[in-house]
């Protein structure tokens, strides 16, 4: 027989659900209307802010911000091929 037991349901609320977050750098203020659903008042032309990923991503992609790298590429060594090490004189090997 097979029996079925009611389970606790957990509804999750905004604050439960995890959130990529990037660092932008505003560029300009959208147009009244444009993301009507955020609210703007505390973003200032030029200033960093740490935004969700989906904000970002839609101000990054109208033009109205640009990503903020906090860990810039660092320098490489440049590859010259196969590392080239002198011959040992065969006098003094063991």
């Amino acid at each position: 027989m097979c029996s079925i037991r009611a389970q606790k349901q957990v509804a999750l609320t905004k604050n439960d659900t995890p959130e990529f977050a990037l660092k932008i750098r505003l560029t300009a203020l959208p147009q009244p209307g444009e993301f009507d659903e955020f609210d703007f008042s505390h973003f200032r032309v030029g200033g960093a802010f740490v935004v969700p990923a989906h904000l970002a991503s839609m101000l990054i992609l109208a033009g109205y911000a640009e990503l903020v790298d906090e860990h810039p590429a660092r320098a490489e060594a440049a590859d010259f091929g196969q590392a080239r090490f002198p011959k040992r004189d065969r006098k003094f090997q063991i």
